[in-house]
C-alpha cells in the first residue's frame, strides 16, 4: 500500500493493512500524521501470528503478536545530524510512502530477534 506523501497532512489518516507469507499472518492498523519538521509519523498496531524458530533447540513455533509501533518516515534525505530527536527515519525518494515495505521490513527484523520457545 503506497500513500502519497504530500497527501498526508497534520491531522491523522487511518490506514490498515493485511500482511500474509508463509510466516505471517499480520493485520496493522494505525494512523499516519504529518510533524511539523516534515516527517511522517506511522502509529501501528501489528496484530496475528508469527513463525519463529527457537534460539535454544532450534524447533519452528508460533507465536501471537500484539505489539504497537511508533516508525518515522520522510520523502528525501533525513538529515539527523541537525534532527537528534529522530535518528530511524525511513526515507524515500519517489513521493509514496510504501507501507508494506516499511511493515514487512519491521517483521523481517523480528524473526531475526532472539527468541525462545515456551
Amino acid at each position: 500500500m503506497k500513500i502519497e506523501a504530500r497527501k498526508i497532512t497534520s491531522s491523522p489518516r487511518k490506514f490498515s493493512l493485511d500482511l500474509l507469507s508463509d510466516n505471517y499472518k499480520i493485520n496493522v492498523t494505525g494512523n499516519l500524521s504529518k510533524l511539523s519538521n516534515g516527517l511522517i509519523k506511522i502509529d501501528s498496531t501489528i496484530t496475528g501470528e508469527m513463525d519463529f524458530v527457537c534460539d535454544l533447540s532450534g524447533e519452528d513455533f508460533k507465536k501471537s503478536i500484539n505489539d504497537n509501533i511508533i516508525l518515522f518516515a520522510k520523502d528525501g534525505i533525513w538529515d539527523s545530524h541537525k534532527n537528534r530527536d529522530y535518528f530511524d527515519v525511513v526515507e524515500f525518494f519517489d513521493g509514496y510512502i510504501d507501507l508494506e515495505f516499511i511493515f514487512k521490513s519491521e517483521l523481517e527484523s523480528m524473526q531475526l530477534d532472539y527468541h525462545i520457545k515456551e
